[in-house]
């Protein structure tokens, strides 16, 4: 099971900087002509926010230069000295305080006794951007104590004493550097504004008392956050712990480590970590696990399909393709016989393997659909590996030096491979008859199927034509051309076939509701594909990322490209049979200088947040909810 603890999120000061920063975002949005919106250094001490915001537009900088009288500047949470404010009025900039109420409570406390001829001392991490503020309303003259053995060295003054401190400081570390100013300087002459914050106290409280129960804990937030590593090093005492500011990092690091779904964890946050996000890396946690759990299973059982293709009757020849087809049958993602197993799951509530033989007929369907796609293609390398066309040009070029040899061979491997690819078909339509004969479900199934083949072709058909009619100006190339072949080849081919196979085989049929959320994460997992296709890397890829530019590939990057003024200088290159590592380069700044790549993500963000939304409003169990979710985010944060 995984848990959340009772407390947990941001505190209320965390909160309202949030809000304050969306308020304005919203305001600004809605105006013709909007400032730009700036955030001084951080809003909060958390990556994954100022990324969030990013994406939005709203910069965060450490260069109040940056900042004109045209802007608008919003404090972070954290507060700032001073000086700050005064550069703020000299320049007549305007700006929003989005300083925590309490921490501001503290910045007046020191102001007020500074000017009174108090000598200030001020316990918390010296680096803390909330320290550093507070240091600055006293001219940066008061003394940071970060733990009790510095104190040893403070010169005694005459002067009464002010002691506060960072709210986010551990409580047990206040205490003890305040007991030993106590007994360096006595209590009379010293006064104490406890400043910590009960957010953080009872997060903490909450978040031992969950560990005290699991076998694992994950911390989320900052990287640099101290009230985040504070968190860690006490649950660390109780149980196995472990901090992450980064969901590509906590992806990872699931994936690489034996972490069940047998197991009780807890996930947390600190006070800067916004409950969403602890809540979302509860969603992929949950996916990943069901993941990893089903890919062994599947993994294993497909090595046995496999190794049952061959008929020892058979010609050699057709062993030796289906020996081919054998080694390109293994080592995929199995992300669509994954689903299906998730569709069999959410329809049933049980976890039986009945899906395991509609899971290793999809598998045997998809390779034989990438073999005719690599022959379409042209394509060199699929799963990491020498595609079906290349491998059999090899078996034979090296046989004949005659030329017209040579052309028959490109025409052969072609050929085989196309009966390789018709082969896998009905292998896999043979294995759900067999399997299934007698399962009521049978003939929902087999519609399913054959629906989905159906769609692929057509999605496939017009992937083909659109390169040639754009490329020689046949036709123009419109948006809804290339969301056709998403929703026909993408959406049902990866995901809504899969999971509706799989809800199938559970005796469901999915709603319009259901539908509509696969839908977008099938769109929204071929943008990515998009993305990945020219972004990535070939060792990320295990493929080309050069194909969909040689291929004239029609997706949402190149229809919003075209309709640029880079068109022309884009063009020049797309569609070009070889493309060197520079005019890869050239074409992902074109991507990027044209807005086309910022185009795709933000389609890509907006079907993944109303999924987000749309799952929420599903009448199914929350664990189910959990999944959708973790699946979608899973797809959203891959690199291949």
């Amino acid at each position: 099971m995984i848990y959340i603890p009772e407390v947990c999120g941001t505190c209320n000061g965390a909160n309202k900087a949030l809000e304050l920063v969306y308020e304005i975002y919203e305001r600004e949005q809605a105006k013709e002509n909007s400032k730009q919106i700036y955030i001084y250094k951080e809003i909060l001490h958390n990556e994954d926010v100022i990324r969030e915001l990013d994406e939005l537009g709203i910069i965060t900088t450490d260069n109040l230069k940056d900042v004109t009288s045209d802007d608008i500047l919003i404090i972070r949470a954290h507060g700032e000295g001073k000086d700050t404010y005064d550069y703020l009025a000299k320049n007549n900039i305007e700006y929003y305080d989005a300083t925590c109420p309490k921490v501001k409570k503290i910045h007046d406390e020191v102001y007020q006794k500074f000017n009174d001829g108090y000598e200030i001392f001020i316990i918390g991490d010296k680096l803390h951007p909330e320290v550093i503020g507070t240091n600055g309303w006293c001219q940066n003259k008061g003394v940071v104590l970060d733990n009790e053995v510095s104190v040893v060295d403070i010169k005694n003054t005459n002067k009464k004493i002010f002691v506060t401190c960072q709210s986010t400081v551990n409580p047990d570390t206040f205490k003890r550097v305040l007991s030993f100013l106590e007994n360096k300087f006595g209590k009379s002459n010293m006064e104490v504004y406890d400043a910590t914050c009960k957010a953080v106290s009872n997060i903490l409280e909450s978040s031992k008392k969950l560990a005290q129960k699991c076998d694992l804990m994950f911390v989320i937030g900052g990287a640099n956050s101290s009230n985040t590593e504070n968190i860690r090093s006490s649950l660390a005492q109780i149980t196995e712990t472990y901090k992450f500011s980064d969901l590509k990092e906590f992806t990872n690091f699931v994936m690489s480590n034996d972490i069940t779904s047998k197991m009780n964890i807890g996930i947390t946050g600190g006070s800067s970590t916004p409950l969403k996000e602890v809540y979302n890396y509860k969603y992929i946690l949950s996916f990943l696990i069901f993941y990893k759990e089903h890919f062994q299973i599947i993994k294993e059982g497909q090595t046995n399909i496999n190794n049952n293709l061959i008929d020892n009757n058979d010609n050699v020849i057709v062993q030796d393709l289906i020996h081919h087809f054998e080694d390109l049958n293994q080592d995929g993602k199995y992300i669509r016989g994954i689903l299906i197993a998730l569709g069999y799951v959410l329809a049933t509530s049980k976890d039986d393997n009945s899906y395991l033989n509609l899971s290793y007929a999809y598998e045997m369907f998809q390779t034989a659909i990438l073999i005719h796609d690599d022959i379409i293609d042209n394509a060199k390398v699929r799963r990491g590996k020498e595609t079906i066309p290349r491998r059999i040009c090899k078996d034979y070029l090296n046989l004949s030096n005659d030329k017209i040899y040579f052309n028959d061979v490109l025409k052969l491997a072609n050929s085989l491979a196309i009966c390789s690819g018709d082969f896998g078909f009905y292998e896999a339509n043979k294995l759900i008859v067999k399997s299934y004969h007698d399962n009521p479900n049978l003939a929902s199934i087999l519609e399913i199927f054959n629906d989905i083949v159906i769609k692929t072709i057509k999605g496939e058909i017009i992937d083909v034509a659109l390169p040639f009619l754009g490329k020689y100006d046949l036709k123009k190339i419109e948006e809804e051309d290339i969301l056709n072949i998403y929703h026909l080849k993408t959406s049902y081919y990866t995901i809504i076939g899969p999971f509706a196979l799989g809800y199938a085989l559970g005796g469901k049929k999915i709603d319009d509701k259901l539908f509509s959320i696969l839908d977008k994460i099938g769109v929204s997992f071929q943008i990515k594909d998009d993305i990945l296709g020219i972004f990535s890397t070939l060792s990320n890829l295990g493929k080309s990322t050069t194909s969909d530019i040689s291929e004239f590939k029609q997706t949402i990057l190149y229809s919003h490209i075209i309709n640029t003024p880079y068109k022309n200088d884009f063009l020049k290159i797309y569609g070009n049979k070889y493309i060197s590592d520079n005019d890869l380069q050239k074409i992902k700044n074109l991507l990027i200088k044209s807005g086309s790549l910022e185009y795709a993500n933000s389609y890509l963000e907006d079907l993944y947040s109303d999924a987000l939304v749309e799952i929420d409003e599903l009448e199914i169990e929350e664990s189910s909810k959990d999944l959708l979710k973790g699946l979608l985010m899973y797809l959203n944060e891959r690199e291949k």
